[in-house]
Parts: C-alpha cells; sequence; structure tokens
C-alpha cells in the first residue's frame, strides 16, 4: 500500500532539513547553527522545523546518518566489484557528501549516548569490511598493516571534507579514487627495529625543548592534552593549573584566557614547519610526519578545536598552512610538472591528511615503524599516476 502523500512530503522535508543542516554544521560547527536559522533557510518558520526534529541533536544525528547512507549507497552499489571499483564509488560518495568526515570526527561529540551508539555503530560495521576488503587485497600483510592501510586509504577520500579544493567534483572524485588504490597497495616495511624517524621524539614541547619557557611549556602541553581528551569546551584554566598543581590566579600570568592557550598550541606548531631542509619534496614530507609524531595531538586539537580559534588567528594560521601547502605543491611540481596545478594541490592535501589521521586515530602512533610507514604512503599518493582527463 502506498504511503500517505502527506507522509511522502514529511519525510522528504526530513530530508532536506537534513542535508541543508550538515553544511551548516560542517562549515560552522554545532554550536554557532541554530534551529531558527535552519528553518529560515528552508523558508520555514522557527517553529515548523519542530515537527520534524525535536531539538538541534537530533537534526545533527539525522545529517550523520544521511551521510552514512550515501557511503553505504556507494559502498555496495556494485557486488562483486574489485576494491579498486568499490574505492571509486567511495570517492563520489566523498565527494556528493564533503561535510560527513568532519561531522563524524568533529561534531558527533555533541550528541548523546543514545543519538551517538546508532551511528558509531553503522560506521564501524563500514570500517570492519573495509579493512576485511583490505586484508583479502593484501593477505600479507598482518593486522596492523592493515589498520594503517586502511586508515590512510579513508583519510584521502575524507580530504576534501576538510580542505576547499579548485576543480570539478568528478575529477576530484577520479583522482581520489585512484590515490586510495594507490594507498592500499604500499610496501609498509616489516622490520621490527626501532624506527629512526622516531629516535629521540618524545611528544610535547616541554621534554622536546627542554627549557622552553618551563612553566609556561608544561601549562601548554597540558592543555593541549586536556584539549585533545575532554575537548576544549569542557576543559577550564583552573582544571589546567590543577593538573600541573598551579592555582587558578597564576595561570594568567603565562595565559589571561584559555584561548590564549589553544592560538599558541597551533602558532608553536606551524613555527615548526618554517626550520630544517626547505625546497624538496621528500624533506618536506620527512619534516611534517617528524612534527605529526612528536606532536600528535597538536594535529588532533587542530582537526577538533581550530573553529574555536579567534578569528584574527584562525587567519594567521591558516595563512602559514596555506604557505606550507603552497611549497609542498611547487615542490611537487618540480618532480612531477606532468601534473596540473589542480591535481597536485589535490595529491598534497591527501598526502597531508594521511599523515594527519595515522598519526592521532587509535594507538597506530605506537608502532615502532610508522615514520618508516608514513614516508611509504606519502610516497604513494604523491607519486600516483594521474588519470586522464
Amino acid at each position: 500500500m502506498a504511503r500517505p502523500r502527506t507522509a511522502l512530503a514529511a519525510a522528504e522535508r526530513r530530508r532536506q532539513l537534513a542535508d541543508l543542516a550538515a553544511g551548516q554544521f560542517h562549515r560552522r560547527g554545532f554550536h554557532q547553527v541554530s534551529l531558527a536559522g535552519i528553518a529560515s533557510s528552508a523558508g520555514l518558520t522557527a517553529p515548523a522545523i519542530y515537527r520534524h526534529f525535536e531539538n538541534k541533536q537530533a537534526l545533527l544525528a539525522a545529517s550523520i546518518d544521511r551521510g552514512l547512507d550515501v557511503v553505504a549507497a556507494a559502498w555496495t552499489a556494485r557486488p562483486g566489484a574489485s576494491l579498486d571499483d568499490a574505492l571509486a564509488e567511495l570517492a563520489i560518495a566523498a565527494e556528493e557528501r564533503r561535510d560527513l568526515w568532519t561531522l563524524l570526527q568533529r561534531e558527533m561529540r555533541h550528541l548523546d549516548q543514545r543519538q551517538r551508539e546508532p551511528l558509531e555503530a553503522r560506521f564501524n560495521a563500514f570500517a570492519a569490511d573495509l579493512r576485511r576488503r583490505v586484508h583479502d587485497a593484501r593477505p600479507e600483510c598482518d593486522a596492523g598493516q592493515v589498520a594503517v592501510l586502511s586508515t590512510a586509504l579513508l583519510a584521502v577520500l575524507s580530504s576534501p571534507s576538510v580542505y576547499s579544493m579548485p576543480a570539478r567534483s568528478a575529477d576530484r572524485a577520479r583522482i581520489l579514487g585512484r590515490v586510495a588504490g594507490a594507498v592500499y597497495r604500499a610496501d609498509l616495511p616489516h622490520a621490527a627495529a626501532p624506527d629512526p624517524g622516531r629516535l629521540g621524539a618524545t611528544p610535547g614541547s616541554a621534554q622536546q625543548q627542554g627549557t622552553q619557557n618551563g612553566r609556561r611549556a608544561e601549562l601548554l602541553d597540558t592543555a593541549i592534552a586536556l584539549f585533545h581528551d575532554r575537548g576544549y569546551a569542557a576543559v577550564s584554566l583552573d582544571d589546567i593549573g590543577a593538573a600541573v598543581g598551579m592555582a587558578g590566579p597564576s595561570i594568567y600570568y603565562h595565559f589571561p584566557t584559555k584561548g590564549d592557550l589553544l592560538v599558541q598550541a597551533f602558532t608553536r606548531a606551524t613555527e615548526q614547519l618554517t626550520t630544517g631542509k626547505r625546497g624538496k619534496l621528500e624533506d618536506l614530507a620527512a619534516q611534517y610526519i617528524e612534527l605529526g609524531v612528536r606532536e600528535r595531538l597538536v594535529f588532533g586539537v587542530y582537526v577538533l578545536e581550530a573553529i574555536n580559534l579567534p578569528p584574527e588567528a584562525a587567519r594567521r594560521i591558516k595563512a602559514s598552512l596555506d604557505a606550507h601547502v603552497a611549497e609542498w605543491c611547487r615542490a611537487l611540481a618540480a618532480e612531477r610538472p606532468e601534473l596540473s596545478d589542480t591535481d597536485g594541490l589535490v595529491l598534497v592535501h591527501a598526502a597531508r591528511a594521511v599523515v594527519h589521521d595515522v598519526v592521532r586515530v587509535g594507538h597506530l602512533h605506537e608502532r615502532p615503524t610508522i615514520s618508516q610507514e608514513l614516508r611509504e604512503l606519502v610516497h604513494a599518493v604523491l607519486y600516483t599516476h594521474s588519470p586522464s582527463r
């Protein structure tokens, strides 16, 4: 029996609102989006939206669920297809729902347990099936290597969610699908010896840089760890002071506001990108990998909390990161002059996304060969054969 027309219209309106909200949550973050604003964008009155969603969390959950629908449809679109063909379909889905990865990583934490658990279960089931397919394609790899490869190829596919890229969606999807295929074929090191890239590297600037401002560095490292574990909004200056045994008022001598800690954390990391060997692509990639392994918590905090930066600091830090990306692109163009500027930018963003996600997801950073593995993965991304137009 056909569903009543009013029920179909209501379902379509829910889908419309969920998709509209997804874009706003992606661009502005959960706390900066209001139901009234979404209703206005959809041509509705504020009270009308409550006929479809009881609150903003319910709308966010629906937005994520809709994105996962797109992923599931792409992943199962061609039963019996090769892994390369399945990844090509996922790349198209990644372009269609560029918001999804950011919503999963940054915004889903705003849902309560009842709303969050089914979404986590959906994504985890998809990720497990992806790891199974990668293992089937690379049976010589152990479980840890499969986890690294799977995380890296998901980072490639999710890179449009994080970076604004030029070029038509279809062109980006074609490139990203090809890159994902190159990533799962990457040759990872099997040696169990300590990774030379990790020797002497310890997390946090207080240990890494010795006497750099002493107490100030300790406060900053502690703040980064707390922001990473609890979220920026849930941490107060008093929490940070208590963690280092410092009375609340004393903190203000070093950092007048919590926002100053966030700004300084990202500034410290970006400043490290201006030191060391410059110009050659291999050196730039090695430097970035070393920074990622050493400052993995900062990388994680940036993904989740950069949206909370004060506007002027956000512009300054973004400009610094954009300049570093441009340096990668120039170095890549020097080695691969056949690439268009757009293709080069897509590859650079994908390569850096691999570093971000592998160092901060789960416990992959604890692998003794992780720096070597990242160098192989980044090389696989940057030297992927560019598909013809």
